[in-house]
């Protein structure tokens, strides 16, 4: 009886964590621009639409893209922060490009979005999607992803899309993610 109480006490905090750090719907909520002072004190924080995310994603010039998707209300994409943090400056001059996306609000960058990265003090670029619809940018990211958060995708120099990955990660999974990109087969792709 307690292992079968104890079973669907872990099953209900499973959910709740889950259903946390799925995305919320943006409804017919106004989107803001970000102010330019404040960009400038972090680093980019701009808004990313479908026609930046594929450019960001084709003009690789050499280098390997990982791109982590987060929000601040997500429990699991603050806890890694620190190792996306970590990851950008051991890459610095790798020949791989960090950047973040947060799944926050675009009317969010002055207050949650810009408070927290400098808190983490954040190396990287950083963008916020800005897309009419949630389900726009998370097929424009990948078809098959459910739109939970964390997720990080890696594309290699040659602007293909080399993995997806939803969860957390840590330092050396992220590491392992990036040589992994670096191993692509020879020949045509």
């Amino acid at each position: 009886m307690k292992q079968k109480l104890l079973f669907t006490v872990c099953l209900i905090l499973v959910v709740i964590v889950w259903m946390d750090c799925r995305p919320k719907d943006p409804g017919n909520k106004p989107s803001g621009a970000v102010p330019q002072k404040a960009a400038e004190e972090v680093g980019l924080v701009d808004p990313i639409d479908q026609a930046g995310l594929t450019k960001l994603i084709g003009q690789r010039n050499g280098k390997i893209l990982f791109v982590n998707i987060w929000a601040t209300w997500c429990a699991p994409c603050v806890e890694e922060f620190p190792d996306l943090v970590k990851l950008a400056r051991a890459c610095k001059d790798s020949g791989v490009e960090v950047v973040g996306i947060s799944a926050d609000y675009p009317d969010e960058v002055e207050s949650k979005i810009l408070p927290f990265l400098r808190k983490q003090n954040v190396p990287f670029r950083t963008y916020v999607a800005k897309f009419k619809r949630q389900e726009d940018f998370i097929n424009s990211v990948d078809p098959k992803w459910s739109g939970a958060l964390p997720a990080t995708l890696i594309v290699d120099t040659t602007g293909k899309r080399r993995i997806f990955r939803v969860g957390a990660g840590s330092f050396e999974i992220f590491k392992s993610m990036i040589d992994s990109a670096r191993m692509r087969p020879k020949g045509p792709s």
